[in-house]
């Protein structure tokens, strides 16, 4: 499958759990790198099939805040830990890689793995740029996405 149609499914996927889940649009593109500027947190994911690949994805800090204000349904005078805010954007990975999954023909099921919490000593983030650098209003989403080579 060409990447174009990956970028394209990625960017569906990402919009409907968007939408769906946390009340929330993207308004667009960000500039790549914007979200791992400043304070963010970040998740990885693996998973196996045809294809299998890897899912990470990294949300600057206010915008991470915001989603996590949304799907938890806490009041803004609730302060978030950072173990919440981690909890909810593992659970985004999980979400947006499952939707992506969802829009790919294949004879098999998948397996994800559970969703990490990027820490520093995790590794590095992927090498190349974002799949997608999404504006979400208050701050930036990035998503790379890796498929295993004989998956294109």
């Amino acid at each position: 499958m060409p990447d174009s149609d990956w970028d394209e499914m990625l960017a569906a996927a990402t919009g409907e759990v968007l939408e769906t889940m946390f009340f929330t649009g993207i308004y667009g593109a960000a500039p790549v790198g914007e979200s791992s500027a400043g304070p963010h947190t970040a998740a990885r994911l693996s998973f196996e099939g045809t294809p299998s690949g890897v899912l990470t994805l990294s949300v600057a800090a206010p915008a991470a805040r915001a989603l996590a204000t949304n799907f938890l349904a806490s009041e803004d005078d609730e302060p978030l830990t950072d173990a919440q805010l981690g909890s909810v954007v593992c659970e985004l990975a999980n979400m947006i890689c499952g939707a992506l999954l969802s829009r790919v023909k294949s004879e098999q099921h998948f397996r994800l793995s559970s969703p990490d919490v990027l820490l520093p000593e995790s590794g590095p983030y992927p090498s190349g740029p974002p799949s997608q650098s999404l504006d979400l209003g208050d701050g930036a989403m990035e998503i790379w996405l890796e498929l295993e080579p004989h998956a294109h």
